[in-house]
């Protein structure tokens, strides 16, 4: 279990990449106000907010990783949440986060069939 939590605390560390991306701190290559693969402008503002929304997925991770490492009752509902999440997030930032993607549905369906 320890191992897995592992893997889930990273897997939420990663989203501080759209945190670095919208905010401007890095990765200035990858900014752009469009989401939705490029078909919706959001413009400065709603980016500066979605880079604040990818913040909450990487703290959502972490909470339930934290629950994962201490066997808390809750871990399952915790991380099914972060995974919902973190999909949405994904499908705005489809060219970037596909991969993302494909890891949250492994983990929806790993609880799913737990």
């Amino acid at each position: 279990m320890k191992i897995a939590a592992t893997i889930i605390l990273l897997h939420g560390l990663i989203h501080l990449f759209g945190v670095i991306t919208f905010w401007k701190i890095g990765l200035h290559e990858h900014y752009s106000t469009k989401v939705l693969g490029g078909a919706m402008d959001i413009g400065e503002k709603g980016v500066y907010v979605l880079g604040f929304v990818w913040l909450v997925a990487t703290i959502a991770f972490t909470i339930a990783a934290y629950g994962m490492f201490t066997d808390q009752d809750w871990w399952q509902t915790g991380l099914f949440a972060a995974a919902t999440y973190s999909l949405v997030l994904t499908v705005l930032a489809w060219k970037d986060a596909i991969f993302g993607t494909l890891i949250n549905l492994s983990i929806l369906v790993a609880l799913l069939l737990t």
